[in-house]
Protein backbone atom coordinates (compact mmCIF):
# COMPACT_ATOMS: atom_id res chain seq x y z
CA UNK A 1 0.00 0.00 0.00
CA UNK A 2 1.02 3.44 -0.69
CA UNK A 3 1.56 6.26 1.98
CA UNK A 4 -0.51 9.31 1.72
CA UNK A 5 0.79 12.73 3.19
CA UNK A 6 -0.86 15.81 3.36
CA UNK A 7 0.47 19.24 2.83
CA UNK A 8 -1.70 22.53 2.32
CA UNK A 9 -1.94 24.97 -0.59
CA UNK A 10 -0.98 28.54 -0.78
CA UNK A 11 -4.73 29.04 0.40
CA UNK A 12 -4.40 26.67 3.80
CA UNK A 13 -6.33 24.27 1.64
CA UNK A 14 -5.86 20.52 2.00
CA UNK A 15 -3.93 19.44 -0.30
CA UNK A 16 -3.55 14.78 -0.31
CA UNK A 17 -0.13 13.48 -1.82
CA UNK A 18 -0.02 10.18 -3.39
CA UNK A 19 2.79 8.69 -5.14
CA UNK A 20 4.35 12.33 -6.19
CA UNK A 21 0.74 13.18 -7.40
CA UNK A 22 -1.03 15.60 -5.61
CA UNK A 23 -5.00 16.17 -5.44
CA UNK A 24 -6.89 18.60 -4.14
CA UNK A 25 -10.47 18.36 -2.53
CA UNK A 26 -13.25 17.75 -4.85
CA UNK A 27 -16.29 17.20 -2.42
CA UNK A 28 -16.93 15.85 1.28
CA UNK A 29 -19.39 14.01 2.20
CA UNK A 30 -20.23 12.42 5.70
CA UNK A 31 -18.44 9.22 5.04
CA UNK A 32 -16.23 9.82 2.25
CA UNK A 33 -13.92 12.63 0.90
CA UNK A 34 -13.76 13.10 -2.75
CA UNK A 35 -9.83 14.11 -3.97
CA UNK A 36 -8.84 15.12 -7.72
CA UNK A 37 -5.77 15.53 -9.45
CA UNK A 38 -4.85 19.00 -9.08
CA UNK A 39 -3.71 19.15 -12.98
CA UNK A 40 -6.42 20.58 -14.96
CA UNK A 41 -7.62 18.43 -17.11
CA UNK A 42 -6.91 15.19 -15.38
CA UNK A 43 -8.83 12.69 -14.52
CA UNK A 44 -7.69 10.94 -11.90
CA UNK A 45 -9.08 10.62 -8.59
CA UNK A 46 -8.69 9.17 -4.72
CA UNK A 47 -11.14 8.65 -2.45
CA UNK A 48 -10.72 8.49 1.56
CA UNK A 49 -12.73 8.24 4.74
CA UNK A 50 -13.23 11.02 6.64
CA UNK A 51 -10.33 10.35 9.13
CA UNK A 52 -8.67 10.31 5.64
CA UNK A 53 -6.96 6.92 5.17
CA UNK A 54 -6.96 5.71 1.92
CA UNK A 55 -10.20 3.60 0.21
CA UNK A 56 -9.58 3.44 -3.40
CA UNK A 57 -8.15 4.82 -6.71
CA UNK A 58 -11.17 5.77 -8.96
CA UNK A 59 -11.38 7.72 -12.55
CA UNK A 60 -8.55 7.30 -14.99
CA UNK A 61 -5.12 7.46 -15.39
CA UNK A 62 -2.86 10.17 -14.93
CA UNK A 63 -2.39 12.15 -17.92
CA UNK A 64 0.78 13.56 -17.08
CA UNK A 65 4.10 12.41 -15.25
CA UNK A 66 4.60 12.74 -11.19
CA UNK A 67 6.36 15.69 -9.91
CA UNK A 68 8.56 14.88 -6.92
CA UNK A 69 10.49 17.72 -7.28
CA UNK A 70 7.48 20.18 -7.19
CA UNK A 71 5.68 18.31 -3.85
CA UNK A 72 9.34 19.07 -2.09
CA UNK A 73 9.48 22.73 -3.17
CA UNK A 74 6.13 23.03 -2.03
CA UNK A 75 6.87 22.01 1.17
CA UNK A 76 10.10 24.32 0.89
CA UNK A 77 7.55 27.22 0.97
CA UNK A 78 5.43 25.95 3.22
CA UNK A 79 8.28 25.99 6.42
CA UNK A 80 9.38 29.26 4.45
CA UNK A 81 6.14 30.96 5.06
CA UNK A 82 5.70 29.43 8.81
CA UNK A 83 8.81 30.79 9.41
CA UNK A 84 8.52 34.04 7.79
CA UNK A 85 5.31 34.90 9.90
CA UNK A 86 7.32 33.82 12.81
CA UNK A 87 10.26 35.32 12.95
CA UNK A 88 11.60 38.88 12.71
CA UNK A 89 14.63 37.80 10.08
CA UNK A 90 15.40 39.10 6.98
CA UNK A 91 13.40 36.74 4.52
CA UNK A 92 16.27 36.61 2.60
CA UNK A 93 18.38 34.44 5.11
CA UNK A 94 15.15 32.11 6.14
CA UNK A 95 14.78 30.99 2.55
CA UNK A 96 18.89 30.35 2.45
CA UNK A 97 18.72 28.58 5.69
CA UNK A 98 15.58 26.21 4.84
CA UNK A 99 16.91 25.60 1.39
CA UNK A 100 20.25 24.39 2.82
CA UNK A 101 18.26 22.61 5.88
CA UNK A 102 15.70 20.70 3.18
CA UNK A 103 18.48 18.77 1.16
CA UNK A 104 16.46 19.06 -2.07
CA UNK A 105 17.56 16.95 -5.09
CA UNK A 106 19.42 18.66 -7.76
CA UNK A 107 15.77 18.96 -9.87
CA UNK A 108 14.14 20.19 -7.30
CA UNK A 109 16.73 22.66 -6.74
CA UNK A 110 16.21 23.64 -10.73
CA UNK A 111 12.46 24.36 -9.67
CA UNK A 112 12.73 25.93 -6.59
CA UNK A 113 12.86 30.02 -6.88
CA UNK A 114 15.84 31.78 -5.64
CA UNK A 115 15.34 33.79 -2.73
CA UNK A 116 14.80 37.17 -4.86
CA UNK A 117 11.83 35.76 -6.63
CA UNK A 118 10.32 34.42 -3.67
CA UNK A 119 10.45 37.49 -1.48
CA UNK A 120 7.70 39.37 -2.84
CA UNK A 121 5.09 36.76 -1.77
CA UNK A 122 6.76 36.83 1.30
CA UNK A 123 6.76 40.53 1.89
CA UNK A 124 3.47 40.68 1.35
CA UNK A 125 2.59 37.69 3.61
CA UNK A 126 4.90 39.52 6.63
CA UNK A 127 3.05 42.53 5.72
CA UNK A 128 -0.21 41.49 6.47
CA UNK A 129 0.68 40.52 9.78
CA UNK A 130 2.17 43.59 10.45
CA UNK A 131 0.22 46.35 12.57
CA UNK A 132 -1.16 49.46 10.94
CA UNK A 133 0.58 52.93 11.42
CA UNK A 134 -1.44 55.00 14.07
CA UNK A 135 -3.11 57.86 13.00
CA UNK A 136 -2.49 59.78 16.00
CA UNK A 137 -0.32 59.95 19.08
CA UNK A 138 -2.90 58.62 21.21
CA UNK A 139 -2.27 54.43 20.80
CA UNK A 140 -1.85 51.59 22.76
CA UNK A 141 1.13 49.40 21.82
CA UNK A 142 0.25 45.91 21.37
CA UNK A 143 1.80 43.31 23.35
CA UNK A 144 4.12 42.12 21.27
CA UNK A 145 6.28 45.04 20.79
CA UNK A 146 6.15 46.52 24.22
CA UNK A 147 8.47 43.40 25.15
CA UNK A 148 11.71 43.75 25.97
CA UNK A 149 14.45 41.45 25.09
Amino acid sequence: MTSIEFISSNKGKPLLVLDSYVYQLNKSTIKIKYWKCEVKYCTATVHTDVNDQFLKIGGQQHTHLSSPEHVQVRKLRKRVKDRVTQENIAIGRIYDDELARSQLSQTALVVAPTAEEAKSAMNRIRRQLTPVLPECCNFEIPAPYSETI
